[in-house]
């Protein structure tokens, strides 16, 4: 019970960001619709689906402390299929021509490709981050080692302790009350 309350406190459970994750997913939504509706129509959801889904992705891994990789795949595959919806929904007369002319399976083809990236992009993003941070602690154990062994090897053999010094006094006996 207590980490299910803690869960709704922090927004994470068990590794998952799961608020940050929702709302990045609806902050790209609103402004896939936003984009879309100023454009006119003009600007298809199918590219504002796939920059936004890039972008929630980058987001995400880069606030997620631990599962990034599977925190960024959620959020791709959530974002991209709500892009997707958004396709087939709002921006049905843009897709309405292209099933009129007889290419829907090369319009889902592309579909499922550009999904497919969104979460190759997702894993090999998350990957990546957790092993530069896996790499630039281990190369700050190794400065912090060496810089030990040369003090050690100058003489410098005393820690460094931080020195306490009795507060200074103001004034004399007791202060009057107010």
């Amino acid at each position: 019970m207590e980490a299910t309350t803690n869960a709704w406190k922090t927004g994470v459970w068990r590794g998952w960001y799961w608020r940050f994750d929702l709302l990045t997913v609806v902050a790209v939504a609103a402004l896939e619709c936003i984009v879309y509706y100023t454009s006119g129509g003009k600007y298809s959801f199918f590219f504002s689906a796939e920059l936004g889904t890039l972008i929630a992705v980058i987001a995400v891994v880069q606030r997620a402390k631990e599962k990034r990789s599977l925190n960024g795949l959620a959020v791709a595959a959530v974002s991209y299929l709500l892009g997707f919806l958004f396709q087939y929904t709002l921006g049905y007369a843009e897709t309405r021509v292209i099933i009129a002319h007889g290419e829907e399976r090369a319009f889902l083809l592309q579909n499922a490709m550009t999904f497919a990236i969104a979460l190759l992009f997702a894993w090999v993003y998350g990957w990546s981050t957790d092993w530069s941070e896996r790499r630039r602690a281990q190369l700050a154990a190794e400065r912090a080692q060496k810089e030990a062994e040369t003090r050690r090897a100058e003489g410098d053999e005393r820690p460094r302790v931080r020195i306490h010094r009795k507060k200074k006094r103001r004034g004399r006996g007791r202060r009057p009350k107010s």
